[in-house]
């Protein structure tokens, strides 16, 4: 199916273009490294593009966002711009997991410091942020190398240690975040980077214990998965994106 076929997205790409600009906000991304896309029918994507018509992901805007087959070929002409080459990681993964709808890579800094110094992300604190608590009870696998994902073999070596997870992180690197939406998705890698600061911070300080096995066990019997919140979440850092 080529590319004057395909409907694009338009509330889509604004979406996505959204995500980019709260997540470089935060600091989560810098300057025009990171991406964030969004399956746009079965086999296609629409990923934020790079090159020399960007101006950086705080800058984001819809017309930024390129509609690209799964193997990171764009399907639209805009001068300036193409898919990452990390598009390969996003493509890869919406082949092999149907329920993604959304994958986000970013570079946190708390988590390129925690990975590479072999902190592990654990839980040392329950009421303070439930959904990152539950991300740390889930355990989060981590790849071992630093490289930038490019080829398709380092990607299935990459999905060999993520899994089923919604969350991956790259030693050195940065992190991937997947959901069944963009405001999942991208909720999901700030409370990566709200466990890892915490992490980060408590090691500064010395031995902290993780919280007691018997809240542990008061939490697990609670409903509801780490992003539960997530739509209500989305609507407070959109509201403060548009109004900082």
């Amino acid at each position: 199916m080529g590319g004057s076929h395909l409907k694009r997205d338009a509330a889509l790409a604004r979406k996505i273009a959204m995500s980019c600009r709260i997540l470089a906000k935060l600091g989560l991304v810098k300057e025009t490294t990171g991406h964030v896309s969004a399956r746009n029918g079965d086999n296609h994507m629409l990923i934020r593009g790079r090159g020399p018509r960007e101006s950086g992901l705080l800058f984001t805007r819809p017309g930024d966002i390129l509609l690209a087959d799964l193997e990171g070929k764009s399907l639209e002409r805009r001068t300036g711009l193409k898919p990452p080459n990390e598009a390969v990681i996003h493509g890869e993964i919406y082949k092999a997991r149907p329920e993604v709808a959304c994958v986000v890579h970013a570079h946190p800094p708390s988590v390129v410091l925690s990975s590479m110094a072999g902190i592990e992300l654990r839980p040392i604190y329950c009421g303070y942020d439930p959904s990152s608590m539950r991300l740390s009870l889930k355990g989060i696998p981590v790849y071992p190398r630093t490289l930038t994902l490019t080829t398709t073999d380092q990607v299935h070596a990459m999905q060999k240690i993520m899994g089923a997870s919604d969350v991956c992180i790259l030693r050195g690197h940065g992190l991937i975040t997947v959901g069944n939406s963009v405001e999942q998705a991208t909720i999901t890698a700030i409370k990566v980077d709200t466990l890892a600061r915490m992490n980060l911070q408590a090691a500064s300080l010395g031995k902290i214990p993780a919280i007691p096995e018997e809240d542990v066990e008061e939490f697990q019997k609670r409903t509801g998965r780490g992003n539960s919140s997530s739509e209500g979440l989305w609507k407070y850092y959109s509201t403060w994106l548009d109004k900082g």
